[in-house]
């Protein structure tokens, strides 16, 4: 039986872009669940509230990695699968090997987040009478308050509390505010790979540094972010907040690997390591590399299909070349249609790209 832990779930496509469901998405969301209904304190109906939630944070993450994909189209690069799993969302993009494409792909994702809490924000402030606050606590507990039995605390911006029914329009957008509100902040403070912050930080440091020196100071900020959220996960006792912390670790240590090997491509889909190539030293033959584990294994499957993807796209494009210089031969230039120029001008300039 293939490993499990490799095993996704289509969950449909958009604007060209595969989703995919990692199989320990939905067993992460149950067990959060169940901890919600069935904690010491938990209230009546607190496990909804909770599914709601993860609802919104659902959408959020695969708009936030839309916000990348397009980011990467618009720098001239492409996209084509995302992958949802507990820790957030993985996007498939190719982009060019400057900083300024990389800076912009990377910071696509909060944008979009940004952009969810302003409009949040805006529809709290003027569709409500009162005006309503969002919470920006970002360490907000969302459980029923005390204070109102069986509703929810909202404070307008003149501190006035009032209690709300959990499913009424105010609460719902106060909840998708502080999902978008705590995904920006955890991409834009937490700076180590694979969050934006880290490659936004690489990407601006590439212009003075240059791209090895550039990965290698974002990579040991890393570390040191892996260290914060590992204090906190033991003081704090959460269990996600440690999940978060190895996981920061495996993508650091998985970057600089690949910045010293010279590899192909850097994980989870942004292409980083083109361009580098590691110094030559004299060392003994290296011992045979260790299984690669389901991460990886995926990675390489996702590479192979993309080689394969373009291997199509290639041997369609010289077959219509083939015939549009068949038609000009027959016919000549003027027979070609504006698309059919446009095209041969870009599969030129292509061309010449590649030898030069």
């Amino acid at each position: 039986m293939r490993d499990p832990f490799a095993w996704s779930i289509p969950f449909g496509r958009l604007f060209g872009i595969t989703i995919r469901v990692h199989l320990l998405f939905p067993v992460v969301a149950l067990g959060l669940l169940l901890r919600a209904a069935y904690q010491k304190d938990a209230q009546p109906g607190q496990w909804i509230d909770f599914l709601i939630v993860l609802s919104f944070l659902f959408v959020s993450v695969l708009l936030h990695e839309f916000g990348h994909c397009f980011a990467a189209r618009y720098m001239q690069g492409d996209a084509n699968e995302v992958l949802l799993w507990p820790l957030g969302g993985l996007a498939n993009c190719e982009v060019p090997h400057t900083p300024r494409a990389n800076f912009v792909v990377a910071v696509g994702g909060p944008l979009v987040n940004i952009f969810l809490c302003l409009a949040a924000a805006l529809v709290l402030g003027f569709a409500f009478n009162p005006s309503l606050q969002p919470y920006l606590n970002p360490l907000y507990c969302l459980v029923r308050s005390t204070e109102f039995p069986g509703q929810v605390a909202l404070s307008t911006w003149a501190g006035h509390k009032s209690g709300h029914d959990p499913y009424t329009a105010e609460v719902l957008v106060t909840h998708f505010f502080w999902v978008n509100w705590v995904l920006s902040l955890i991409n834009l403070v937490l700076v180590a790979f694979p969050f934006d912050a880290g490659r936004m930080l690489q990407s601006i440091l590439w212009n003075y540094l240059g791209y090895r020196r550039a990965t290698l100071a974002a990579v040991f900020c890393g570390f040191v972010v892996m260290f914060i959220v590992g204090i906190y996960s033991i003081v704090a006792q959460e269990v996600l907040a440690l999940g978060l912390c190895i996981f920061i670790y495996v993508s650091c240590r998985h970057q600089w690997l690949v910045l010293e090997t010279g590899g192909e491509e850097s994980l989870f889909g942004y292409d980083f390591s083109q361009g580098y190539t590691s110094l030559e030293r004299d060392q003994p033959a290296p011992a045979a590399p260790p299984k690669p584990g389901w991460l990886e294994r995926w990675r390489q499957k996702r590479a192979a299909r993309k080689l394969q993807r373009e291997m199509e796209r290639r041997e369609a494009e010289e077959r219509r070349m083939d015939e549009l210089l068949e038609k000009i031969s027959s016919q000549g230039m003027t027979a070609l249609t504006d698309e059919e120029r446009r095209f041969m001008k870009q599969y030129s300039d292509r061309y010449k790209n590649r030898h030069q």
